[in-house]
């Protein structure tokens, strides 16, 4: 069983590198080990640990349900005829903290934009590419 799981969880893992377009060289940037480490992971062959599951989340906007189970999609995508914008339900209470706060406190707003800005500089490549996907996948739906 737990054979059979590392292999199902690599199997999504190659999946969603090959669904972004990214090669195992590039997808291994935005870890901390080398490409033969993420190529075990990819093959069943360890589990990825909970830092590899968290980096895919928080970088590439993907469902861990689906990583660990398979259940879901694989990117949460916007639904035809929704606003563009994410749906940010989950998390809208510390949302309005975060707006509320930036109002009051010009500090905070420039923390945020300072870590945007750092995040944008770092990750403007993978940036591109997901924006492209994102065009890419409107006008298939046209």
């Amino acid at each position: 069983m737990k054979k059979e799981l590392k292999k199902e969880i690599g199997t999504r893992i190659r999946k969603l590198r090959e669904h972004l377009g990214l090669t195992q060289a590039a997808m291994v940037k935005h870890f901390d080990f080398g490409r033969a480490n993420y190529s075990r992971i990819e093959k069943g062959e360890v589990f990825p640990n909970a830092a590899v599951l968290n980096t895919l989340n928080t970088q590439f906007n993907v469902s861990i349900d689906w990583l660990v189970t398979g259940v879901g999609r694989m990117l949460p995508q916007v639904g035809a005829g929704r606003d563009r914008h994410m749906d940010f339900a989950a998390c809208e209470k510390e949302l309005n903290e975060l707006f509320d706060h930036i109002e009051k406190i010009p500090m905070i707003k420039h923390a945020v934009l300072g870590f945007f800005l750092e995040y944008k500089s770092k990750n403007n490549k993978l940036i591109q590419e997901l924006l492209e996907e994102q065009e890419k996948l409107k006008r298939q739906a046209k």
